[in-house]
């Protein structure tokens, strides 16, 4: 095993731990949990056994197997692009929501603004 095999080896180890973690403390759901996993599986196979991606690549009909990862590299960044983007889009209706029903309630009185709250 080369020096950078284990290195990756160890990094994928700790990515598990905090995806495990993270499935623990409820902040993934378990297909997000499942499906950052086998992404990070596929890491630690193409680390290990590094001809799978050129015979990868000749099943695709991809010229190297460095070609096939970056184009499959791309293409989950793009679509990691999107996905946040979708999210951002809601939160900004949610909030664009959010204020006009704050604007549409009725104003405070000019007392009410200019008296700093009390200490309980």
């Amino acid at each position: 095993m080369s020096l950078i095999q284990l290195f990756i080896l160890v990094i994928v180890l700790a990515v598990w731990w905090r995806l495990y973690r993270r499935l623990q403390a409820r902040e993934l759901t378990v297909v997000e949990f499942v499906e950052w996993f086998l992404l990070w599986v596929a890491v630690a196979v193409v680390a290990m056994v590094p001809d799978v991606t050129s015979y990868l690549a000749r099943l695709v009909g991809v010229g190297r197997g460095v070609d096939l990862v970056t184009y499959l590299a791309l293409l989950l960044v793009f679509y990691l692009v999107f996905k946040l983007f979708v999210k951002l889009e809601k939160i900004e209706r949610q909030f664009t929501s959010l204020v006009q029903k704050l604007a549409l309630r009725e104003p405070e009185s000019d007392q009410e603004r200019s008296t700093p709250p009390t200490k309980l």
